[in-house]
């Protein structure tokens, strides 16, 4: 997943060698310049980002040097929203981290996007960037040594976990920590019990063929038919050892990879519950996991509920449907909720928690959210459209239109956004009864883009 110098396209290679004067020279503002675009088409590119992020920091007057170390390697040293994930990592990029490199909020959701795409790197190094901007949360601190421990790096966790200690003396789980990351790391060194303790996987095979079979799993190009027979065979391992963890999670991700998720999460889940509690990327994995096969169940039963309507046991499916959301719903605000309790002055997270709320239909708890969310200038926006679409579910329509005509006011350009809140304002006055105001909504945007939605037809039969 790392990507070095070498592999970067020419183009980008020269960009790169620019962007190392400008920092000799401290030409910050180049240096983001230059960079930005390397990391935004090379997800893997971790030197590029760590420059970035302290260029940034310079340019921000931050007062935090944001050293990430020596570039020509990764953070260890072992060898998409309706967006991707790589998508959205690069609208971090270019919208929030070129402002504040050390957002909370910001880089938190970096870790959770690094994860999905089974980047520990990248997550380790949104975490490292947090600890650096704010030297004084535990909370991370002990966030990152897990994820260290997890990936076998318990040298790394005991140094964290040494840092709490120094900020928190009395932090009895940093102090057991520490000691429990000194004893794996002496096992490391001494070459022994690599198995047992989750070790790298090519040391707990015992033999180059069992490596070879690896490779080939972590290479994308396998054929259907070839990770069938890899899980076949791995499934008569785990009949001869169920407590290999190497075997259980290499036998989830090839479930995962042919699509069976509710085999994957099955296992995936035993590997957390049963094997490895604490392991802080199974955990999101099985979070993800359960998200997905949640999606299934609800798309599963839509089909069926639409091809057969009138099924004695509709309502029934519809009752599932709506619980299954409901669940998923709550899973949610109580996530938005815990990031809001631990930075209640983040805006960003405000509007988090009241993107929350709307989407489980709870209106009037999104209201006082998005309205905190509002005297963030970045969420301004979207914080103003999505009270307005509060307001009028709530049928409160007056209030509704005046949300709208402010954002309207404020969006200078015809861009995506401001066509939205033009067509929320032009159905909201038309629930109004003021057919010509919202006639004049739609008009704006015809002018401007004559295939939204259903302006063209709206507009044009006006003139029938």
């Amino acid at each position: 997943m790392i990507v070095q110098e070498a592999e970067l396209d020419p183009k980008y290679q020269a960009l790169w060698k620019k962007a190392l004067i400008s920092a000799e020279r401290k030409n910050w503002e180049y240096v983001i310049d230059q960079v930005l675009p390397i990391v935004k088409d090379n997800l893997g590119f971790l030197d590029g980002r760590k420059l970035l992020r302290s260029a940034e920091a310079e340019v921000c007057g931050t007062g935090r040097k944001m050293s990430f170390g020596g570039l020509g390697g990764g953070l260890f040293s072992r060898g998409s929203s309706k967006k991707e994930p790589a998508e959205q990592i690069a609208d971090l990029e270019e919208n929030v981290f070129r402002k504040d490199p050390v957002s909370l909020s910001a880089n938190e959701q970096l870790y959770d996007l690094a994860m999905k795409i089974h980047f520990p790197e990248l997550a380790a190094f949104a975490l490292e960037t947090i600890r650096r901007g704010h030297p004084d949360n535990t909370k991370n601190m002990h966030k990152l040594a897990l994820h260290y421990m997890s990936a076998n790096e318990p040298e790394k966790a005991s140094d964290i976990y040494r840092a709490i200690v120094k900020v928190d003396p009395r932090d009895m789980d940093a102090a057991k920590g520490e000691k429990d990351a000194a004893a794996r790391t002496s096992i490391l060194r001494q070459g022994w019990g690599a198995a047992e303790t989750g070790g790298s996987f090519k040391n707990a095979m015992k033999d180059a063929g069992e490596a070879a079979k690896l490779e080939m799993l972590n290479r994308q190009g396998m054929t259907r038919e070839q990770m069938e027979q890899f899980l076949a065979e791995t499934i008569e391992q785990y009949n001869a050892d169920q407590s290999n963890i190497v075997i259980v999670k290499r036998m989830a991700d090839l479930y995962e990879r042919l699509g069976q998720i509710d085999n994957a999460l099955m296992f995936y889940d035993y590997a957390l519950n049963t094997l490895n509690p604490g392991d802080v990327a199974l955990q999101r994995k099985v979070e993800i996991m359960r998200d997905k096969v949640q999606e299934q169940q609800i798309a599963d039963y839509e089909r069926e509920i639409e091809a057969n309507p009138d099924a004695p046991d509709i309502e029934d499916k519809r009752a599932q449907v709506a619980e299954i959301r409901r669940q998923r719903s709550a899973v949610v605000i109580d996530e938005a909720k815990s990031r809001v309790d631990r930075n209640p002055t983040d805006k960003t997270l405000r509007y988090e928690l009241g993107q929350a709320y709307f989407n489980a239909g709870m209106f009037t708890e999104a209201i006082p959210e998005l309205q905190q969310a509002k005297s963030n200038p970045n969420m301004r926006i979207k914080a103003i459209l999505l009270l307005g679409r509060c307001f009028e579910r709530k049928n409160m329509n007056d209030l509704a239109k005046t949300s709208l005509m402010e954002a309207a006011k404020e969006l200078v350009v015809m861009d995506a956004v401001k066509k939205e809140v033009l067509y929320e304002l032009a159905n909201v006055l038309e629930k109004m009864g003021d057919r010509a105001a919202s006639l004049d909504a739609l008009k704006e945007i015809y002018n401007a883009d004559y295939g939204y939605k259903d302006v063209a037809k709206r507009v044009e039969s006006s003139y029938s």
